[in-house]
């Protein structure tokens, strides 16, 4: 899973990221998946930082950076819930943006901290 080069590290972190969107907008209108997509979210910080070697991290540090958002999406998609079909609709693209805007600071926190060179 670990790159070779910086430029591969992030075509396979994007790859990651866009996967784990995809599956965040297909199952986020379940009830009670909002907990599910946290830890998800975790999964997709291991495997970026595996990608770009990065050995070891401050979790706070990465909490820190993804943590409002996440927040973010659990108040808003608490509220959507009471509207079915639409607000499940709307809560789908919210968590499916949310968590490629979660995978983009995860990328760049990783890229900063990779051990990998540019060619």
């Amino acid at each position: 899973m670990a790159a070779k080069t910086i430029e591969e590290a992030d075509r396979k972190a994007r790859n990651i990221v866009n996967g784990w969107s995809a599956a965040a907008t297909a199952v986020s209108w379940v009830p009670g998946s909002t907990l599910v997509l946290g830890m998800a979210d975790m999964k997709m910080v291991n495997d970026v930082a595996k990608v770009y070697r990065v050995q070891s991290f401050n979790i706070e540090g990465v909490s820190a950076a993804i943590g409002g958002a996440v927040a973010g999406r659990g108040t808003l998609e608490a509220t959507l819930v009471w509207f079915p079909i639409v607000g499940w609709g709307i809560k789908a693209l919210i968590a499916g943006g949310v968590t490629k805007g979660v995978g983009e600071v995860v990328i760049s926190y990783m890229r900063e901290r990779s051990p990998l060179i540019a060619t």
